[in-house]
């Protein structure tokens, strides 16, 4: 089903304003693939806290918001890499170390100036498979482009779906980075 087919309600994309930083978070986490929409949960104080900083990775100021009828449905975090290894100590020094079962200053830098990275994508479980998620990563592919900037992604190479999706919006396999203890697909927009 294609957005809003048989459906009647009113959809938009929109910026995150900071009362919307807990589903940040829950975007954020369910990209990780921790199923907190699924399940129903409530991010974590110390998640929340960092969505609601103006300067990390996951700040509510780079998320865009996928809107029905005034409540999010799913959302993209999207960033420039100018500045990216900065900016990714800053946000990991924020995380109790006893969350991680990983090392997140021995990862790959998973951007680089002149990029434009589309970081974190995931939609309620209700309205998944209506292309929601396709129009975010649209809308963050026209970002880039109206700033100057390469959009790139990274993927799970098990996760066939989503291969499938970004190879046909655009997107070409440029090597592998190492991100949160795994190997995940570099993919470029050409």
């Amino acid at each position: 089903m294609r957005i809003g087919e048989g459906l009647s309600f009113l959809s938009m994309i929109v910026p995150a304003k900071y009362s919307d930083s807990a589903f940040v978070a829950t975007v954020m986490m369910e990209a990780v693939e921790i199923p907190m929409m699924e399940e129903h949960r409530v991010p974590e104080d110390h998640l929340v806290a960092i969505c609601q900083h103006d300067d990390t990775l996951y700040s509510w100021r780079n998320a865009s918001l996928y809107m029905v009828n005034d409540k999010p449905v799913a959302g993209l975090i999207s960033y420039t890499g100018n500045g990216y290894h900065e900016v990714k100590v800053r946000t990991f020094k924020l995380v109790p170390p006893d969350v991680l079962d990983f090392d997140p200053f021995t990862m790959d830098d998973e951007t680089r100036d002149g990029e434009y990275y589309l970081d974190s994508l995931a939609v309620l479980p209700e309205y998944r498979g209506r292309g929601i998620g396709t129009a975010l990563l649209r809308h963050g592919i026209e970002i880039a482009r109206s700033q100057g900037l390469l959009p790139i992604l990274a993927c799970d190479p098990e996760n066939k779906n989503a291969y499938r999706l970004y190879c046909s919006l655009g997107f070409k396999t440029e090597g592998t980075l190492n991100i949160f203890g795994q190997e995940y697909l570099r993919m470029v927009w050409r």
